[in-house]
């Protein structure tokens, strides 16, 4: 099975994450632009968790540009979604 993460918002901001696993997507229930740091900072460990977990047994493939706003909205210093980059996705 294979998962990729997106965005949905504006350049300006990122409202959610998606994970789309086959025909399944997930959004992120909290709108990431109204929600504190805090919050922001809780998503992102959570995020990292469950991905670690499913890249297990899945392939996860996260384009650059992605997974730098991602890091960048959620506070993400060690860059954690390096690992997941493709070229293609």
């Amino acid at each position: 099975m294979k998962i990729k993460l997106g965005l949905r918002g504006s350049t300006d901001a990122i409202n959610h994450i998606i994970i789309k696993i086959d025909d399944l997507m997930l959004v992120t229930a909290d709108n990431l632009f109204l929600v504190g740091e805090e919050n922001r900072i809780k998503t992102g460990k959570n995020l990292i968790e469950l991905l670690d977990t499913l890249s297990k047994d899945h392939e996860i493939s996260v384009g650059k540009n992605i997974a730098k706003e991602i890091e960048r909205e959620l506070n993400l210093e060690n860059q954690e979604l390096q690992k997941f980059i493709v070229d293609k996705v």
